[in-house]
């Protein structure tokens, strides 16, 4: 799989916030304050011996991430459960290191629509 742009989808946030940019900014805090405990499970969960405890926690991550609308997210995702259905350890390595690395990417761009949000117009 080749690398593609992880981009936040703002819009599809605002959507998902109902269009409150008071939600959106609690969204992207909840997403702060959840990602690594998220993460953290799929990790944990990838170590075992059973399949079920991480296809559980990639599920709960996926549906996490969902609200931020990143479609190369949801493939590497995707992927993951997917190798790790199959039995396929090493891909399953691979895609969990493409999935840091794609978080690495995403988090800074929550970090600046959280900031251009809660900063009042005019202010720099």
């Amino acid at each position: 799989m080749e690398s593609e742009p992880v981009i936040l989808d703002c819009d599809h946030i605002l959507t998902y916030a109902g269009g409150d940019y008071g939600q959106l900014v609690l969204l992207c805090a909840n997403f702060f304050h959840e990602l690594p405990l998220h993460t953290q499970r799929v990790e944990a969960a990838l170590k075992q011996p059973e399949t079920m405890p991480a296809e559980c926690a990639i599920q709960h991550l996926a549906n996490f991430l969902m609200v931020f609308g990143s479609g190369a997210l949801a493939r590497t995702l995707e992927a993951l459960s997917a190798a790790l259905r199959n039995g396929r350890r090493r891909q399953v390595r691979s895609e969990w290191l493409r999935l840091q690395r794609q978080l690495a990417i995403l988090v800074p761009q929550v970090q600046r629509l959280m900031l251009e949000v809660a900063t009042p117009r005019g202010v720099q």
